[in-house]
């Protein structure tokens, strides 16, 4: 039974999905019997009615035959319509939790797996292949069970009454399935490749539309859509190749049906001259491969689509096998005292850690500033405090405990961050504000936003609070962006702050407007802050300065400035350059 395996890591969860709806499913699996049962009766009641006619039956039998075939009409519309509501409305279901499923998942994945993931692979697989994963979980259900009933009963009936004529389609069904077999893995192949190709052109799309600024900016359009055309036209052959095999299938299972029928009236035909048969029966005959034609379709329809959602499901199965940030470990209240001790961390696949030997101790309400280059470590060891990559055991703790033993989204709840590169959603400035808060009030969206610096800035937006800023927040400034995220941590009202470089981007004057408010609004929280700019932390309880993830210097702002080293010299730069009316960022 290995064949089974395959399918059940494919189809197995959207399975279990659809027991969740068991009352629909069994409801139009129920009348699908029926329906097909309404159906196969129906042309012997006609075929019955031509013998009698032929025989010179009386009126009446006709008048009642007649009445018993609108009901059996009624009947098989009644049935079919609600078999095809229920299990069609239960695949939807399916879609909707699938992709509810889905979600849930990938926001429990760790940050390392999202490092090397693809937006717009996995925006394909959420929607794309999750449709397709749709069609097995209804339409197959409806469409495939009618073909089960059908087929073995319009087979069955016919043997009872000739032979012959039966042997005589049963031969052109044989070529169909023995072509489809052979048609089958070839259209796997290519469907597999296609669901690849879409997610290949809504990756680059995705990132094209993204940094479309960065393309026109080194004028690179012209090469940028000629790597979308190679992209497009790799989709384009997988889906002609795909097209031209399920073409195939389809002409083969018309024309056989064609000469199912061919064989049937030659072969009936001569049965009907030398009496074996009745024209009636012989209509009988016609009706039920008529009746057998439509699930001969379907059949082909459904072969041709069933590697495709196979394909689908596989894709979604893999993203589901990938294995979730465990949110286990100790839930107590935190309360935000630091402290790393030999700390020493490297990168999945570097070869080079990105902190050696960091060590400090930070008491709760107390300011850690960290300083250094690029390269240097400080956004490492936010991402380390948020437990977005897991630091060595004893390395790294929070009130005496370690965060391997700590509870992510507890810990994650001790901190409101501001990150370098801030995100904002497509909405508004107060709602990409209160964001952090559920049923933050107006008044404490305003607080948050003056003690940000962000009010001086909103007479020049359009509507101010309420203006709709564009994706990413790409109709705002670099500084505008920045204190929007400094303000939603503001709001959120944690009792630690992370700001990871925060005002990179904002002149001498607001940056001190934005360090008195945080000053009045800081409290008893403590403090991280990683920054270029040696005013933000010159209040700073402790202050590290690092170079290529090691700490050089260490020491308060006036023990630094007494020392003489890196921070001193820094300092003195950026000191000179604000009395020079510049801007310029040293670098410690």
């Amino acid at each position: 039974m290995s064949w089974l395996r395959p399918l059940r890591r494919a189809f197995g969860r959207p399975t279990k999905l659809l027991v969740r709806h068991w009352r629909r499913v069994a409801i139009g699996c129920a009348l699908v019997p029926v329906h097909a049962a309404v159906m196969l009766w129906m042309p012997r009641l006609l075929g019955d009615a031509l013998d009698a006619m032929a025989a010179g039956g009386d009126p009446a039998g006709l008048a009642a035959t007649c009445k018993l075939l609108l009901l059996l009409a009624v009947a098989e519309a009644a049935s079919r319509y609600v078999s095809r509501q229920t299990l069609v409305d239960a695949s939807r279901y399916v879609e909707r939790d699938l992709k509810d499923a889905l979600v849930a998942h990938l926001q429990r994945l760790p940050m390392a797996w999202y490092d090397r993931a693809r937006t717009g692979d996995v925006t394909s697989r959420l929607t794309q292949d999750v449709e397709l994963v749709r069609f097995v979980m209804g339409p197959l259900l409806l469409h495939g069970g009618s073909a089960l009933c059908l087929l073995p009963a319009g087979l069955w009936l016919m043997l009872g009454m000739d032979v012959p004529v039966t042997l005589a389609s049963l031969g052109g069904f044989a070529v169909l399935f023995l072509t489809m077999r052979l048609l089958v893995p070839r259209l796997h192949g290519w469907s597999k490749k296609s669901q690849e190709a879409i997610a290949e052109v809504s990756q680059r799309a995705q990132e094209d539309f993204a940094g479309v600024r960065v393309v026109r900016q080194f004028g690179l359009v012209d090469r940028e859509r000629a790597a979308m055309a190679t992209r497009n036209r790799r989709y384009l052959l997988a889906n002609l190749r795909q097209t031209r095999l399920r073409a195939l299938m389809h002409a083969l299972t018309h024309s056989t049906s064609g000469l199912v029928m061919l064989g049937v009236l030659a072969v009936g035909g001569w049965q009907v001259i030398d009496g074996a048969l009745t024209v009636g029966q012989l209509f009988q005959f016609t009706g039920y491969l008529g009746l057998m034609t439509f699930p001969l379709e379907i059949l082909g329809w459904t072969v041709a689509t069933l590697p495709r959602a196979y394909a689908a499901g596989m894709r979604i199965a893999e993203l589901f096998e990938e294995q979730a940030e465990p949110d286990v470990g100790d839930d107590a209240s935190l309360r935000a005292g630091l402290r790393a001790a030999g700390l020493t961390f490297t990168y999945p696949g570097s070869a080079e850690p990105a902190l050696a030997d960091i060590a400090f101790e930070l008491p709760v309400g107390g300011k850690l500033g960290l300083v250094g280059g690029v390269g240097s470590g400080k956004s490492t060891l936010l991402a380390l405090l948020l437990r977005y990559y897991d630091a060595p055991r004893g390395a790294l703790q929070v009130d005496g405990r370690d965060v391997l033993d700590l509870r992510p989204s507890a810990l994650r709840r001790l901190f409101a961050y501001a990150p370098q590169e801030p995100f904002l959603f497509s909405d508004t400035v107060a709602a990409n504000v209160a964001f952090a808060r559920d049923g933050a009030s107006a008044a404490d969206v305003d607080a948050a936003v003056a003690a940000a610096a962000l009010d001086q800035d909103l007479p020049a937006l359009k509507d101010g609070l309420a203006t709709i800023v564009g994706e990413r927040g790409v109709t705002l400034s670099g500084g505008q962006k920045q204190r929007v995220a400094l303000a939603r941590a503001l709001l959120s009202d944690r009792p630690a702050l992370l700001l990871d470089d925060t005002l990179s981007a904002v002149d001498t004057a607001t940056e001190a407007r934005i360090l008195r408010g945080l000053a009045a609004r800081r409290g008893d929280r403590t403090m991280v802050v990683a920054t270029h700019r040696l005013s933000v932390v010159a209040d700073a309880d402790l202050i590290l300065v690092l170079d290529r993830g090691r700490v050089v210097e260490r020491g308060t702002h006036g023990e630094l400035l007494a020392h003489g080293g890196r921070y001193a010299a820094a300092w003195r730069l950026q000191t000179e350059a604000e009395a020079l009316g510049g801007d310029t960022e040293g670098a410690a």
